[in-house]
């Protein structure tokens, strides 16, 4: 049970073993993939030995191999992506039961022989859609002046160009006229009209000889001409549209047999680059794992961190691969050296989802307590409190399944899988409340609520029982942190986290006082219990202790009463859902009115998730954290195979 509420129980390693022998550890450690591997200078005067240096000739390999993968990578990139099938992981294993050199020379052969076709049908396939892309915004041009160029008859020894102008500056045609006059003597032309809201074309006819100042007076104005592709230079612009829109019908069939080309190359080569890409990749890791290994004159010696749970596979798996010339052992540390353990979390499947949410903060260092599973519990509850509507909460767990059925692994999963159950906690609450879309429930279907409906008149009972969860939750959190204070043997700690649980029942009790609910008999011992936990609180701050101590305590209580938020928030979300209904109510439009609610309906389902994601998180981190959470751990990251 114990493994369920801390971190995995961490040990480092001592593994010594022939030199010969060292290539053959390294790959039956990256295949088991339980060792973080670590200098072995950094674990102090009792491993005084010098780090192993690579020669030329694994400097060389290094480089090569290091050039191959990102070659590999390319080429794959060039190509469909790898279809997942059932014997990948077979073959990956078999590709890495392959010495270095097989498969330098496999991921020579493939690149010779698939690589210059790829690239040939890449760039082949870049060309044609850069020539769509350009064929195409020609032509969509060309179209919108072929009007004006239809009035200009075709003259010998005139030269045609079309412009293209914002409509705002349009008045620069008047500049342009009077130029174009000095210049050719009344010898040109301009057709000018608006073509959209934003622009207008004209077609300026002028001598061929006065090309080049008409061309230094458009570029002196800044504005731009349709240049049209070298191949359709002194084509009429009615020839060329023709030419255009035949070759734009024609290029999406030959883009689509390259990359029906691409697809069968990828059929045939795809699946070899990716199992050479993981293989090397695995032994460019070997090679640079090996400047962390101390070395003798015929042995090494390695260091690791790994779970001790894992100790008997780790020996049994080096036995069979390498045999007895590797040596296992457990190195002995003080409680500060075990402190800098790397961190890995060990929590049932149903709360592995919220690992995530604890690591945005931070992992908590090694030996201290695993938050996640106390998140788990509490931060769903929080949310279901918030939001507590029985259609919101369906809704939101019709998302988050589809998310799940399109994200297999990854932070979006994790969430999705945590908010899965933070909709059935809004469904339950919406059941307590009543509530279906607000009171639309009760009005439609006679839904009544199973505990108390939320509104004006029940405000104060449900600000109490956020004080309750507030209550709870914090005092939880203080009780955590006094264990965790006895645990790491902290005076400092245990007296603050003491000093304000004292305090804060104090305070509580106090006010219950002031509110007639316990008799003033008890003010006495009240205060002399508020003293004594605001002594605690403040002995371990020195002569500042006088002035902090106190603000610590209402501190405390400052935390306690956030959970208010539980309440207003979730009123509030009541609330705009009531006026979405009344919006519809008041419609004289049944479907205006339909539209309306169903959008505000959204925007209220919208801000209610990440409002109530946000506050639960927030009482996590603020108010609940701080009471015991030792951060600072590093996440365990184990030398191992990448997979494909």
């Amino acid at each position: 049970m114990r493994e369920r509420i801390v971190l995995l129980p961490m040990t480092k390693v001592q593994i010594i073993g022939s030199k010969g022998k060292l290539e053959a550890t390294l790959r039956a450690l990256q295949r088991l993939g339980t060792v973080e591997i670590k200098d072995v200078t950094e674990h102090g005067p009792a491993l005084v030995l010098p780090r192993m240096t690579l020669d030329q000739a694994v400097l060389a390999q290094r480089e090569e191999i290091g050039l191959l993968v990102t070659r590999l990578e390319s080429l794959g990139a060039l190509l469909p992506p790898l279809a997942k099938t059932a014997d990948l992981s077979r073959l990956y294993e078999e590709a890495s039961l392959k010495s270095t050199e097989e498969l330098v020379a496999e991921a020579r052969r493939v690149l010779s022989e698939a690589g210059p076709r790829a690239q040939s049908l890449a760039l082949r396939r870049d060309e044609l859609e850069a020539e769509q892309a350009s064929l195409t915004r020609y032509h969509a041009t060309l179209r919108r002046v072929m009007p004006l160029a239809a009035g200009i008859p075709e003259l010998g020894g005139y030269e045609t160009v079309a412009l293209l102008i914002e409509r705002r500056s349009s008045g620069v045609l008047d500049l342009i006229r009077q130029q174009l006059n000095a210049l050719t003597g009344d010898h040109f032309e301009i057709n000018a009209q608006h073509v959209d809201q934003e622009t207008t074309a004209a077609i300026v006819v002028f001598p061929r000889e006065q090309s080049a100042q008409v061309n230094a007076l458009l570029g002196r104005e800044n504005i731009s001409q349709l240049r049209l592709p070298k191949e359709l230079a002194g084509v009429s612009f009615k020839e060329a549209l023709a030419t255009m829109a035949a070759r734009l019908a024609a290029i999406p069939g030959e883009i689509e047999r390259v990359r029906e080309e691409l697809r069968r190359l990828g059929e045939e080569w795809a699946l070899w680059l990716a199992l050479l890409r993981a293989a090397l990749g695995d032994r460019l890791r070997g090679i640079e794992v090996v400047g962390q290994v101390g070395t003798t004159r015929y042995a090494f010696v390695l260091v690791g961190w790994m779970a001790r749970r894992d100790l008997g596979a780790l020996k049994e798996a080096l036995a069979a691969a390498v045999g007895p010339q590797v040596l296992v052992g457990e190195l002995d540390l003080s409680r500060e050296e075990m402190k800098r353990a790397p961190v890995a979390l060990a929590n049932p499947r149903p709360v592995r989802p919220f690992e995530f949410l604890v690591a945005l903060v931070a992992l908590p260092r090694y030996g201290a307590l695993d938050p996640t599973p106390l998140m788990a519990l509490f931060m769903p509850l929080f949310f279901g409190l918030i939001l507590g509507d029985v259609a919101y909460g369906a809704l939101l767990l019709i998302f988050t399944v589809l998310l799940l059925r399109r994200y297999r692994q990854g932070p979006l999963r994790s969430l999705s899988q945590v908010m899965i159950v933070c909709g059935l906690w809004s469904v339950v609450f919406g059941f307590l409340f009543g509530e279906f879309l607000g009171s639309f429930g009760y009005r439609a279907f006679g839904l009544k609520p199973l505990w108390m409906e939320r509104s004006g008149e029940t405000l104060m009972s449900l600000l109490v029982f956020a004080v309750a969860v507030g209550v709870a939750h914090v005092m939880l959190g203080l009780v955590l942190g006094i264990w965790e204070a006895v645990q790491a043997r902290s005076r400092r700690e245990l007296s603050e986290r003491l000093g304000k649980f004292i305090a804060l029942i104090a305070l509580f009790w106090l006010l219950a006082i002031v509110a007639e609910r316990l008799p003033r008999e008890l003010s006495t011992p009240a205060v002399v219990a508020l003293i004594v936990g605001v002594a605690l609180l403040s002995a371990p701050m020195g002569w500042l202790g006088g002035i902090l101590g106190p603000i610590e305590a209402l501190g405390a209580l400052g935390n306690v009463l956030s959970y208010l938020r539980l309440a207003a928030i979730g009123l509030s979300s009541f609330y705009l859902a009531e006026v979405a209904n009344q919006l519809y109510g008041m419609a004289t439009n049944a479907a205006v009115g339909a539209i309306v609610a169903v959008l505000l309906h959204a925007l209220n389902l919208a801000l209610g998730i990440v409002s109530s994601t946000i506050q639960s998180l927030r009482l996590h981190y603020v108010e609940f954290f701080t009471k015991f959470y030792d951060s600072g751990g590093e996440p365990f990251r184990p030398f191992k195979q990448s997979g494909v």
